[in-house]
């Protein structure tokens, strides 16, 4: 057995998000000898099975071996529907999570490469309403030029983590992994725990209340908010003073007169693909 192939295919598995779970099926499997081989993996996620079959094939010139794709189906006992199943191939770097997320209809940003061997980032949705040829779900592509900035997507809300520069970068490393993520949110004057997720297609976010149910920009955008000092450092005098002048009288200024930031027109939000 080639040690230095095994211990890359386990350092591989590690950071897919299979962690050791497969390493002794996996030395076996390599020590057979066989051309190909496939190893079985099951992983539950917010209530949800997802079964995983992990394909390696043996290199036509030497004894390497390499992980080349997994296929996925997830399925949700609760519902009884038809389950999901889409191939990821090694090349897209695609984690378990991630793939669980994209199953789920969310989006997940990605370090690619082009034909021209040139790094670039984009976000990978998967069209879950029909199948390719090969049985897989159409992957949609939004390539960085497409102009999705989750931050700036993310600021024409009032989530109160974005007060804080930590929690701001957890809460974005964690969007662009594709997950849904828990917030504080201000609505009709409230305080409210609320979830969100990425939606680069239509370059904003999708919320839902603290029962997974849907909630219309609509009913957040137009909450007032107030600039807080930070803010205010990036305005000029002129605007500082009249900032204070309607804290003063009691005023508050909507979230689209912030400085670098557009004003937000209400809309309907989309609710989550499934």
């Amino acid at each position: 057995m080639d040690k230095e192939n095994y211990e890359f295919l386990t350092e591989k598995l590690k950071y897919s998000g299979f962690e050791d779970q497969l390493n002794a099926a996996l030395k076996k499997e390599i020590q057979s000898g066989k051309e190909e081989f496939s190893l079985p993996y099951q992983v539950n996620l917010e209530g949800k099975q997802m079964d995983m079959d992990l394909s390696f094939k043996k290199s036509q010139i030497s004894d390497r071996y390499f992980f080349n794709k997994f296929e996925a189906k997830l399925q949700n006992p609760e519902t009884g529907q038809e389950p999901k199943t889409h191939t990821f191939y090694q090349n897209q770097g695609i984690t378990v999570k991630e793939a669980f997320n994209l199953l789920e209809g969310r989006a997940v940003e990605k370090s690619l490469l082009g034909a021209d061997k040139e790094p670039f980032k984009a976000w990978l949705q998967l069209d879950l309403s029909k199948k390719d040829e090969k049985n897989n779900f159409p992957i949609n592509q939004f390539h960085e030029k497409y102009g999705y900035d989750l931050k700036e997507a993310l600021q024409k809300f009032p989530i109160k983590e974005l007060q804080d520069e930590t929690k701001m970068d957890w809460m974005l490393k964690s969007l662009k992994k594709g997950n849904t993520y828990p917030v504080v949110m201000e609505r009709k004057g409230m305080e409210e725990i609320m979830f969100v997720e990425a939606n680069p297609k239509f370059k904003s976010i999708n919320v839902y209340d603290v029962n997974m149910n849907s909630v219309k920009n609509s009913e957040i955008l137009g909450a007032k908010q107030t600039v807080s000092s930070d803010q205010k450092e990036g305005l000029g005098t002129d605007k500082k003073k009249e900032l204070n002048k309607q804290e003063k009288t009691g005023k508050s200024v909507a979230s689209d007169e912030m400085p670098g930031q557009k004003a937000a027109r209400p809309r309907k939000s989309r609710g989550r693909a499934i």
